[in-house]
């Protein structure tokens, strides 16, 4: 393959064994074509859900997040009527009780999710407990060591569209919480190790070891025939460094497809073909796209299982999917905008607000 004339990125290939005399490839052969395959599909459609996710979130602040704060001003305004309505002497004790929770659980709701500080003070004019008191009483009981469990409701992802600008947080704090009973799993096992366990440990180091040789070797390699300094060719030479750059990125995020993809298009320059590598050389290729396919799919995983799961299925998917489920929230976000402004108005009778309470 001739060195493209342009300053371009190096073009994606999928590197794959193929015999020129038509022979039948070995087990191994099949198995390094098999998992580079196995990488491009996962690549593939981890890049796509990824995509979606980013259109998704930008609707979102475009199109939806507009009707979402028209909706706090309206919830806003309830807590005020509702704080206003407080003083007459149209309601019975009872009532002021849920009149009161009623005020302070809407405060609370804007406070929280919409940073609406304004509110602090008539939350705590109805509230048991000051703001401030809550809000520390949180962060104690997120530093306990106690959280360590769970429980399935706590670890929900909310339907709720109240929830909605929460995502990000919650989606690390999952991955806080997933990472500290994983570090307690692991103390737990210390101390128990067998000696077969200990030995399968100090194998997998030494295969870790060599596969880590493996892949510096393919990037050496790709530096030596990628360094500019000795390109004399400007055209050449500006190609040579943006290639090196995604060689060097590529090795740095442990990507050995990404080398490999690069390394098959220099040895067909070069008139080399991937079939005359050493089985030695391809067990560890095939070790480390192994590991790859494993990392590629758990990433995977979190997208159809993990805190993105209800994201992507409210929001995401192809054009036409995504457009639909927007065009359907949007309508009910609509819907329920009307609502509150119709409440709103019915409520400016006293006594509408007694039926309420009820």
């Amino acid at each position: 393959m001739p060195v493209p004339k342009s300053d371009k990125p190096v073009p994606s290939l999928t590197p794959q064994i193929s015999s020129e005399d038509q022979r039948r490839l070995s087990k191994l052969q099949q198995d390094f074509n098999k998992k580079v395959a196995q990488i491009e599909q996962l690549k593939q459609e981890l890049t796509s859900r990824r995509d979606s996710m980013d259109l998704a979130q930008k609707r979102i602040e475009k199109e939806l997040r507009p009707i979402i704060m028209q909706q706090v001003e309206q919830r806003a305004e309830l807590a005020h009527l509702l704080d206003e309505a407080f003083a007459l002497p149209l309601f019975s004790f009872r009532e002021k009780e849920k009149l009161a929770l009623l005020i302070a659980d809407i405060a609370l709701d804007l406070i929280q999710n919409y940073e609406r500080q304004d509110l602090i003070a008539l939350h705590d004019r109805y509230a048991e407990v000051p703001y401030a008191e809550r809000a520390v009483y949180a962060a104690d009981e997120e530093d306990s060591p106690e959280e360590d469990i769970i429980s399935e409701e706590e670890a929900a992802i909310p339907d709720n569209w109240d929830e909605l600008d929460e995502f990000e947080r919650l989606q690390a704090q999952l991955d806080r919480e997933e990472e500290e009973r994983e570090r307690a799993r692991q103390n737990r096992q210390k101390g128990r190790k067998t000696k077969v366990q200990k030995e399968k440990e100090a194998k997998a180091k030494a295969e870790l070891s060599n596969i880590s040789k493996a892949s510096r070797r393919v990037y050496t390699n790709l530096a030596k025939q990628l360094h500019p300094d000795k390109e004399q060719d400007e055209t050449k030479r500006a190609w040579k460094e943006e290639a090196m750059k995604r060689v060097t990125q590529a090795y740095h995020q442990d990507d050995f497809f990404e080398l490999l993809r690069l390394q098959m298009e220099f040895m067909q320059e070069q008139g080399q073909t991937l079939d005359k590598l050493p089985d030695e050389q391809l067990q560890y290729y095939v070790r480390l796209l192994d590991e790859q396919v494993s990392e590629l799919q758990t990433e995977l995983n979190a997208f159809i299982f993990g805190p993105n799961a209800t994201f992507y299925d409210r929001f995401c998917g192809s054009s036409k999917q995504m457009n639909q489920k927007f065009k359907q929230v949007k309508e009910s976000l609509t819907y329920e905008l009307e609502q509150l402004k119709q409440n709103l108005r019915v409520l400016q009778d006293p006594v509408q607000i007694k039926v309420i309470l009820k």
